[in-house]
């Protein structure tokens, strides 16, 4: 009997896993071990993917993938293999006053909150080959001993089935460090040990933090933490991490540990923790008597919030509310109030410094180009904080998975996991965090096409440039001409995922497999913390590199600077403007004149920047409201009659597809490597400049 045959409430127990080997192996360092029992509580609301509960966790696997899993209604008999222990334990002297402590443990076992609550928030963060596999460095003094906490990404085991599983097995080989703390679920208690016992290879003093203990106790459930350390021949020690009890407890016994020699190097080499079956016998061995648990599986709060979230007919309308929700605050309710704010601040600073200075380009270089420019960064950073704060909730509380388990058929068929949906989501309000926030995907192959295809999800920036063309040309049709811009885009991003899956990313694309942890209330000292790192990054790598592009586009269509009769800037007689009209035969195609391609040109740096320099070649002020502006130019566009109706939605078109911003491009080259950041710079360009031709040509028929 397959797994796949196993009813909704139905339980069965593991015979055989078979398949990729790869695939099988993490199943069985999960738990998916010959005679475990395992249960099936619901399927998506689409009817895949199918989540079971299996060593008191719940796991999510494709009905595809379960076909391979051979299961039986009857218990299987399975023969736990006798373990000896050993004890030899001594201490070196050490005279240093420093100490390194690599964190290790599961993924959603409490361990980045306990890495937070400790380190007070004087962390680094660091990458390995090009590949977002993000590790922290935090420090403190504990006991007069300063302490380099290492923050490793969450992994189930050391097998190198995915980036972060070999970032961590290859820290651990080839750094030296004086203690592994490693920090265990007390809830999944059985499976944590499994990654214990594969780091005690590594031959380093260990402590346990049995972790979320409180959580443990109003279940009712009991672990005789000094009864496991003996058996395991290292210390245990019970933690609430999220108030920071029994921290100091157990960072005393870390600073006792450095210099020991553990007490299970012995026994560590007799373990064979390739074979999972021998060590969970051992596992189950070592937990026999002092492990108490009254009640396994998912709590009575996840179950009954799973039974509505999950279902088949609500689950898509919670899910698409919670968006609506996200997105109400992020740039609508909340975010566009201290937008706005931040930009009369930046518009006083202008002003007042532009009334001390006399007129010249120094004044113009100063309250156009680097106010104007810092300016243009910071008035996102709202958007982006409470846009994070959001995310940073769904990821905390347990939502997040949740929604990759409704949606991953969906994603499937376009070759993209169900997480990829949020990134997606966020491009809709700036590229820049919806790239950033693919970090969340662990398989490598759905991360990379999920940052190529980002750009095209229509970002805030270009707003402005739909707006001004529809109400020029489409004056009682603006909100469907820009409704079906963005569908365009939707549907183009979809098919290239599908293309760039099977064609471009040649990378072997991991079988979907995904815990859905207890829903938790989330911490608002990590939510806050969390959102206030992702907003500090931006602003120090995009906004330098926004800053000095403001300045360069500022520069070029400033000199030569040649005035009309009127005081005017001649425009066309700019660098800009030469470069204009030498690649105007390029746009020809597309039916756009010179100044059509100029406003191109410095969309390059930011997506803003095309209105204010249609603005400026048309005649306009540059220092206009925004809202001005688009009125202005409007109706100039009108009047010009440079430009038709086909010719303004091609424009629409080339700006939706056409090169990101450079922000976008300097994430893509941070989160993907810089390859991939020079291919989307041309494949966007290429992209935007035949779809937008065919357009023009051919409803020109019409």
């Amino acid at each position: 009997m397959k797994l796949s045959d196993l009813k909704i409430g139905e339980s069965a127990y593991l015979l055989q896993v078979n398949g990729e080997e790869a695939f099988a192996r993490r199943l069985s360092e999960i738990g998916f071990i010959r005679g475990e029992k395992i249960h099936n509580h619901m399927k998506a609301p689409l009817m895949d993917p199918v989540e079971y509960e299996i060593m008191g966790t719940t796991v999510s696997l494709r009905r595809s993938e379960t076909k391979y899993i051979d299961i039986s209604l009857e218990p299987d008999e399975c023969e736990n293999k006798k373990s000896s222990f050993f004890s030899n334990l001594r201490f070196r002297k050490w005279n240093g006053q420093e100490i390194k402590v690599a964190l290790v443990g599961n993924p959603n076992c409490g361990k980045t909150t306990l890495f937070n609550h400790i380190s007070g928030g004087h962390e680094k963060e660091g990458n390995y080959c090009g590949v977002t596999v993000d590790s922290k460095e935090g420090t403190f003094i504990h006991n007069g001993v300063k302490v380099y906490l290492i923050d490793l990404p969450g992994t189930y085991s050391l097998a190198s089935y995915s980036p972060e599983e070999k970032y961590v097995e290859d820290f651990l080989k080839n750094t030296k460090i004086n203690v592994i703390l490693n920090v265990l679920d007390s809830n999944n208690l059985e499976r944590n040990l499994y990654l214990t016992l594969q780091c005690q290879k590594a031959g380093v003093p260990m402590v346990g933090a049995l972790n979320m203990y409180d959580e443990l106790e109003k279940r009712g459930d009991s672990i005789d933490h000094q009864e496991l350390s003996n058996r395991l021949k290292m210390n245990f020690f019970p933690t609430t991490s999220k108030y920071g009890k029994g921290l100091t407890q157990l960072f005393d016994e870390v600073l006792d540990a450095k210099g020991t020699i553990p007490k299970f190097k012995k026994q560590a080499e007799i373990i064979d923790t390739n074979n999972t079956g021998e060590c969970y016998a051992y596992i189950n061995q070592a937990l026999e008597g002092i492990y108490n648990r009254k009640k396994s599986g998912k709590s009575m709060i996840t179950s009954r919030i799973d039974t509505i979230v999950t279902n088949r007919w609500l689950g898509f309308i919670i899910f698409a509310l919670i968006i609506f929700i996200i997105f109400g605050f992020s740039f609508d309710w909340c975010g566009n109030f201290i937008t706005d704010l931040i930009q009369l601040f930046f518009d006083w600073l202008s002003e007042t410094i532009g009334n001390h200075m006399g007129d010249g380009w120094l004044k113009d270089l100063i309250c156009d180009g680097i106010i104007g420019g810092v300016g243009g960064v910071m008035v996102f950073l709202p958007n982006i904080l409470i846009l994070f704060i959001c995310v940073s909730l769904m990821e905390e509380s347990g939502y997040m998975a949740r929604a990759a388990f409704i949606l991953d058929r969906i994603m499937r068929v376009f070759g993209l996991h169900g997480k990829s949906f949020i990134p997606m989501i966020c491009g809709f309000g700036c590229n820049v965090p919806a790239i950033m926030s693919t970090r969340g995907i662990e398989n490598r192959k759905n991360r990379l096409v999920t940052i190529l295809i980002c750009s095209l999800f229509s970002c805030s920036a270009r707003i402005p440039v739909y707006t001004v063309l529809a109400n020029a040309f489409f004056p009682n049709r603006v909100t469907p001409i820009i409704f079906s811009v963005y569908l365009v885009g939707i549907a183009i991003a979809l098919v290239l995922a599908k293309i760039f899956s099977v064609f471009l990313v040649k990378e072997q694309e991991m079988n979907y497999l995904m815990e859905l942890p207890e829903y938790r209330l989330p911490s608002l000292f990590n939510v806050l913390k969390h959102a206030w790192e992702r907003g500090k990054q931006y602003l120090m790598k995009m906004g330098t590199i926004i800053l000095m592009a403001s300045i360069l586009i500022w520069v070029v269509s400033y000199f030569p600077h040649h005035e009309t009769d009127e005081g005017r800037l001649k425009t066309d007689e700019t660098f800009i403007g030469i470069v204009g009209k030498f690649i105007e035969p390029v746009f020809r195609p597309q039916g756009f004149n010179w100044q059509m391609d100029v406003g191109l040109i410095s969309g390059l740096s930011a997506k803003e920047l095309v209105v204010t320099t249609l603005n400026i070649v048309y005649g306009g002020e540059a220092d206009a409201e925004i809202d001005q502006q688009t009125n202005n130019l409007s109706k100039k566009l009108k009047d010009s009659g440079a430009l038709n109706a086909n010719g303004a939605y091609a424009y629409m078109l080339f700006n939706l597809l056409y090169f990101p911003c450079m922000a976008t491009i300097a994430t893509i080259g941070h989160e993907a490597g810089w390859k991939w950041a020079g291919f989307s710079i041309c494949y966007t360009c290429a992209l935007a400049w035949v779809v937008s031709a065919v357009f023009y040509q051919v409803s020109r028929l019409f």
